[in-house]
Formats: C-alpha cells, sequence, structure tokens
C-alpha cells in the first residue's frame, strides 16, 4: 500500500512535466562590454554580436538552454580581438500571466586571442509570451577573460 502512495504520485509529476515540456529555438542580439589587458594589449569598449541557442522548458519553473554566441570580433589600434562562446545554462522563471522574470546560470566555453577557458556566466532578465513566441529583455554577468557584461534582446519560438 505504501508503494502506491509513493509511485502514483511521482509518476504524475512527471507525466505533468512531460505534457507541459516545450523545446524553443532562439537568437540574440547582444551588446556586450569587454575588457583585454595583456602585455600587448590594453583596451576597453564596447560591441555587438548575437546568439543562438536551443532550450527545453521542463514546466513553467525550470529550463536548460545551450548554444552558440559571438561577442566580439573587431580591430582597433591595430589589433585584432574576438571572443565567443558555446554555452549551456540553468533557468528558473517566475511566470506571471504572459509575463515572466528569471534568473540563470551557466557554464561556458569561451575562446578568445587571449587563449581558451571555462568560466561561469549568471543574469537576469523579463520576457513576454505572444502567441508561440517569446521576446526577453536580459542582462548577464560573464567571469571570462575578455567579456565582462552583456545586454540581450532575445526572440523564441516555442514548439
Amino acid at each position: 500500500m505504501k508503494l502506491k502512495t509513493i509511485v502514483l504520485p511521482l509518476v504524475m509529476l512527471t507525466a505533468a512535466q512531460q505534457a507541459s515540456a516545450d523545446p524553443y529555438i532562439g537568437a540574440s542580439y547582444l551588446y556586450s562590454e569587454y575588457q583585454v589587458e595583456n602585455e600587448n594589449i590594453d583596451m576597453t569598449d564596447e560591441n555587438s554580436g548575437y546568439n543562438l541557442y536551443l532550450g527545453y522548458a521542463f514546466n513553467d519553473l525550470l529550463s536548460i538552454e545551450a548554444g552558440y554566441a559571438d561577442f566580439v570580433d573587431t580591430h582597433k589600434d591595430f589589433e585584432h580581438v574576438y571572443s565567443n562562446a558555446w554555452l549551456t545554462s540553468a533557468k528558473v522563471s517566475l511566470p506571471i500571466t504572459i509575463f515572466d522574470i528569471y534568473g540563470r546560470a551557466g557554464i561556458g566555453h569561451f575562446e578568445s586571442n587571449l587563449g581558451d577557458s571555462n568560466d561561469v556566466y549568471y543574469g537576469v532578465g523579463a520576457g513576454v509570451m505572444i502567441g508561440p513566441a517569446r521576446v526577453a529583455l536580459e542582462y548577464t554577468m560573464y567571469e571570462a577573460k575578455v567579456i565582462e557584461n552583456g545586454y540581450a534582446v532575445s526572440a523564441e519560438f516555442h514548439f
């Protein structure tokens, strides 16, 4: 009898999560602040880039995302600076009608002309659902060698 009282709620919870599971794809316009300091280069500036990602919402509260971000590719003072990353994160959302606010934490493999590194990042944002689409604004802090923080305007399509 006790087995039914434990297993049945777990099965129902799993089925409920699968019923609300929501894969999605998205793209972002990034505006990033970067700082490069080494023996050859010393510059701080802003630049724009993009982010392409895939996500999976387990329910209204928890999602995971993975994608590619191209932050910086610029020439300044005869120096070439670039930075891009493969990113993965977990996102916790608080839905409020068609709006939501969220926080994210993740890790990325950052590549730049200063070398590669695996660093963490975290951010906060807000979004609105418009039918199967979602538009969001986000602020993210990076612990990477080149990228310090960034702002993103994102558009997603949920299946």
